[in-house]
């Protein structure tokens, strides 16, 4: 039942702020930041940071989380906010509504070695940052 509310809600918010995000770089070479809610990791040119509606940012969470375990390796599989099909199905629906979002290009949601050891990496110093942090 609890899905079921939630991806409603999602889904109501997808529909109001449709095809509102960028579709187009103004960025010659946009830099991968961490997003710690959701432990994913977004591009600074995609629109979400700049969103003055805090509840497409919240429904955003599901589909960058998603979309960083369409980058890495299966193998290293790094988690879902909810579970792998719920994080799934929302990612699919955000396609439906934001088609030409620069955050779904090929490049940005398809499989690379050398993002994958990034994105390993940088949240491995995070994981330790926030170990480090709970511990003091």
């Amino acid at each position: 039942m609890k899905d079921f509310i939630l991806k409603t809600w999602i889904l109501i918010c997808f529909i109001r702020n449709k095809q509102t995000l960028p579709t187009k770089s103004k960025i010659s070479n946009p830099k991968m930041e961490y997003e710690m809610m959701s432990g994913a990791f977004i591009w600074e040119d995609e629109g979400l940071w700049d969103l003055k509606n805090h509840h497409l940012k919240d429904a955003f969470k599901y589909v960058i989380s998603h979309r960083m375990n369409l980058v890495v390796n299966p193998e290293n599989y790094v988690g879902a906010m909810r579970s792998k099909s719920f994080d799934k199905n929302i990612f699919e629906m955000a396609k439906k509504y934001f088609p030409n979002w620069i955050g779904f290009e090929k490049s940005r949601c398809s499989y690379n070695s050398k993002l994958e050891d990034r994105i390993l990496r940088i949240k491995k110093v995070e994981k330790w940052k926030f170990e480090k942090m709970i511990n003091n």
